[in-house]
């Protein structure tokens, strides 16, 4: 129940060229002095890339103060952008992806730089919008080449997942090391994950523990997070299941959605602590209020199965399908099996089948072993055991051992058939 993570170029040059018009700068001299709500939005949510605010600390102090203030200047001038992109960026940091997009694409009209940074990479794929990333890959590479660190980041993720633009680690570690040395907390924890990952880049644990620390010493919550499953999982120094779960703790307790799933997880599993299903209850149902799909799928397994809460199939039928649709495998895979048990829902093999295929076309292992089932019982498909052999041999090679009783079940009905 954990998601997966979240070089050079011939020559660097030096990151000035022009912003083509997008403002990168402080409030104008006659709206410095504002007082009230426009002129605390200013002092406590500018981010510290833009001149004048370099003091700033990337993350908010007070995230709801900044929510409160910025909310009251946007709503007394809401063609300004700079005050939507600060607006923008405490939604974020709050974890409301929907507010802060809606802030940060008038901020992204205005030609605030910042706010076109901070849109242009949700623009790249996010659950919470309709995506654009080819349209989000020309408004990030000429922020990126004038040197803004957040577009840096945002172009860096680009060629991370192939997102517009053809996939290219090394380019991806390029612009996050851009990005990491001006200071930005994100890209240090994308560019720890790659060095995990050996993407782009030598694996080295030891590089990736240092980049982590650097994004989680400013209290950035994907540092966190990242520093974490290090810790976890023993990389880059001895395993510290203690010291993992009090940093996935601190993140909790920023709201981010991935460490309060991820100790949702430890909690329901008892990884290096007791099981305590109800805690994982509460927070697998705090991740999903945000949106996030795996998270939302975890708690629809618990209901599921009457973990830490009374069983409601009915519910947990209606939780997976909105990971499913979100996008999460995990949920995809489940919704197939209960639409060919037809528990919660109807007995539907064709839906079940076109989970089962999403799921399987993403990657997912256990999906390749339901897809063996469909095929060696004939679910919404006539009957090929050659197709079922084929797919639960290609779980079984991915580590699904529940494949292994599959492939002895074809192999009885092939005997039987001669």
């Amino acid at each position: 129940m954990i998601s997966d993570h979240f070089k050079e170029m011939t020559m660097l040059k030096k990151w000035v060229a022009p912003l083509s018009g997008l403002v990168l700068a402080a409030l104008p001299a006659d709206r410095a002095v504002l007082a009230g709500p426009a002129n605390d939005c200013t002092r406590i949510a500018a981010s510290p890339f833009e001149p004048g605010y370099e003091s700033n600390p990337q993350r908010i102090i007070d995230v709801q103060r900044a929510i409160a203030v910025c909310e009251a200047a946007h709503l007394a001038a809401p063609e300004d952008g700079a005050i939507a992109a600060w607006l923008g960026r405490a939604y974020l940091e709050a974890f409301n992806d929907r507010a802060a997009v809606a802030s940060l694409q008038k901020a992204a009209a205005a030609n605030h730089a910042i706010g076109t940074a901070l849109y242009a990479t949700h623009l790249l794929d996010n659950p919470h919008m309709e995506a654009d990333p080819s349209r989000a890959v020309s408004m990030l590479r000429p922020l990126a080449e004038a040197g803004l660190a957040l577009a840096q980041h945002g172009l860096g993720r680009a060629y991370d997942f192939g997102y517009g633009i053809a996939p290219d680690p090394k380019q991806a570690v390029t612009y996050y090391r851009l990005a990491a040395d001006h200071g930005y907390s994100r890209a240090q924890a994308a560019l720890s994950s790659l060095y995990e990952l050996g993407l782009g880049v030598e694996q080295d644990h030891g590089q990736a523990l240092r980049w982590a620390q650097e994004a989680a010493s400013q209290n950035d919550p994907y540092g966190i997070w990242q520093l974490a499953w290090l810790y976890e999982n023993g990389l880059g120094k001895e395993p510290d299941r203690v010291e993992a779960i009090r940093l996935y703790q601190r993140g909790a307790d920023l709201g981010d959605p991935l460490a309060l799933n991820q100790l949702g997880h430890i909690y329901a599993e008892g990884i290096g602590t007791n099981i305590d299903e109800v805690r994982a209850i509460a927070l697998f149902s705090r991740a999903a209020a945000t949106g996030e799909p795996l998270a939302i799928a975890n708690l629809g397994q618990m209901y599921l199965l009457g973990k830490g809460v009374a069983a409601d199939p009915e519910y947990a039928g209606e939780l997976l399908l909105k990971a499913a649709e979100l996008g999460e495998p995990t949920a995809m895979v489940a919704l197939g099996h209960l639409y060919t048990t037809g528990e919660g829902v109807s007995i539907d093999y064709a839906e079940a089948l076109r989970w089962t295929l999403k799921a399987a076309d993403l990657g997912e292992p256990l999906a390749w072993n339901n897809l063996g089932n469909h095929y060696e019982k004939g679910l919404g498909v006539p009957r090929d055991l050659v197709l079922a052999r084929q797919w639960y041999q290609q779980a079984l090679d991915a580590g699904v051992e529940l494949a292994r009783r599959g492939l002895e079940d074809v192999t009885i009905l092939e005997n039987t058939s001669r």
